[in-house]
């Protein structure tokens, strides 16, 4: 395949975590083929006012991309219903062809959030009605599965979960490990962060991405997803401001999106998977944000996917 440029100049504001300006990053991750493929799940959120003190602009020229190394945007396909045996059939019932989600109650809203707990996606006991928790962790489950990750339990959801369908693989893709230099490889399917110099893995942390929470200002709850695709560092910052969360929310922020930035977070040291980000990538341990932030060039790559 031939050589392209990223020509990506501008990206859509996809989640809203961050919500800072700075020059517009490249998102490298598209190639010819794939251009026209849209994000799923992405909601587009208008821009804020100024807030950030950029560090130096890396060069605006992005370097050639090999896209034989296979970059992409990925999109979702849906998979065959699986054939299930008669006790698989028997258990799931009428909620095989039944949609549950956010404040959902009723026997397919228990069964739902009983699966859940037993794979331990949902941390906290069995409601009576689908809550913020039981969301999350429906979401985390449907990463982990490749199912649209859309916080709706349908048919989808319920026939991997009636056959067991096991979570995907662990190995850490082409785009990690032949591209040269630092990548951030953020796995959504496991809600892991591994560190990568060289094409050799050196840590592997526990993140939090997006998923259900509250838009900061109207307080409406809706799913905020962190974004697919291959990211460009552009900026750094030890303590960021925001005009939407306020002072000391994201320190040690590694900027590859102006709302996604990796960086520690004390909502998720405190509350773990329960709650979400508005699309950032979360670390509960201070060290270790402190250990990426050191550690991540300017110009380094983040992949998520």
């Amino acid at each position: 395949m031939k050589k392209i440029l990223a020509a990506l100049l501008a990206s859509p504001i996809l989640a809203g975590c961050a919500l800072t300006p700075t020059p517009a990053p490249t998102n490298v991750a598209v190639v010819e083929e794939h251009q026209a493929a849209a994000q799923v799940d992405a909601q587009p959120q208008p821009a804020a006012s100024p807030s950030v003190e950029p560090s130096p602009e890396p060069s605006p020229t992005p370097e050639p991309i090999d896209t034989t190394i296979g970059l992409r945007r990925p999109v979702f396909e849906d998979k065959p219903k699986p054939t299930l045996t008669p006790e698989q059939e028997e258990k799931y019932g009428a909620c095989l062809e039944t949609t549950v989600s956010n404040w959902s109650k009723g026997a397919c809203a228990t069964l739902l959030q009983e699966d859940l707990k037993e794979l331990g996606f949902l941390v906290g006991k069995v409601e009576t009605r689908i809550g913020v928790p039981a969301m999350n962790a429906l979401l985390r489950y449907q990463r982990s599965r490749e199912v649209r990750a859309d916080g709706n339990a349908g048919p989808q959801t319920w026939y991997a979960l009636a056959s067991g369908r096991p979570a995907r693989t662990t190995e850490l893709p082409r785009e990690c490990t032949e591209i040269p230099g630092v990548v951030l490889c953020v796995d959504q399917a496991h809600s892991t962060l591994t560190f990568v110099r060289d094409g050799v893995s050196e840590k592997v942390i526990d993140v939090r991405l997006g998923g259900w929470t509250s838009d900061a200002k109207t307080k409406k709850w809706r799913n905020f997803p962190t974004a697919n695709g291959l990211w460009r560092v552009y900026n750094k910052h030890r303590n960021p401001s925001s005009p939407t969360y306020g002072e000391g929310v994201m320190p040690y922020s590694v900027m590859f999106d102006p709302n996604m930035y990796v960086h520690y977070s004390a909502d998720f040291a405190k509350r773990g998977h329960a709650r979400s980000s508005h699309g950032c990538v979360n670390v509960a341990s201070k060290d270790d944000a402190k250990w990426i932030f050191e550690n991540t060039p300017i110009e380094a790559r983040v992949w998520v996917y």
